[in-house]
């Protein structure tokens, strides 16, 4: 049985989302870029951007673009200052995660993703 499972995970698709806080001013979202670039630049594939609130796109609609894309592993990184309220409650609860859960299979458009917010 672990054998299958250990055979699953690997035969997943992962992306990584980094999730910045939004602003309304432009540079919130440069910043996110720049480290979607470091993630590619050391090899990272399936890189992807979401905001919380006010800017775009948003965590809920960049999880639907990946399972759109075949991502069924996703690794969500908010990249915040300090680790609040967003971070604990409102960002795990757009993934459609269980309350208190750093990890949880969800099912998104009818399909199944695993999801690890790091």
């Amino acid at each position: 049985m672990q054998q299958i499972i250990k055979k699953r995970v690997f035969d997943m698709k992962k992306g990584i989302m980094i999730i910045g806080h939004g602003s309304r001013y432009n540079y919130n979202k440069w910043v996110m870029e720049e480290q979607k670039k470091r993630l590619e630049g050391k090899g990272f594939r399936n890189v992807y951007i979401g905001f919380n609130e006010t800017t775009y796109p948003l965590v809920e609609d960049v999880l639907e673009d990946m399972v759109k894309d075949g991502i069924d592993h996703v690794v969500a990184i908010p990249f915040f200052i300090a680790c609040g309220l967003h971070i604990m409650r409102d960002i795990p609860e757009k993934l459609g995660m269980p309350h208190g859960a750093n990890k949880a299979s969800v099912k998104k458009k009818g399909k199944n993703i695993f999801i690890e917010l790091w």
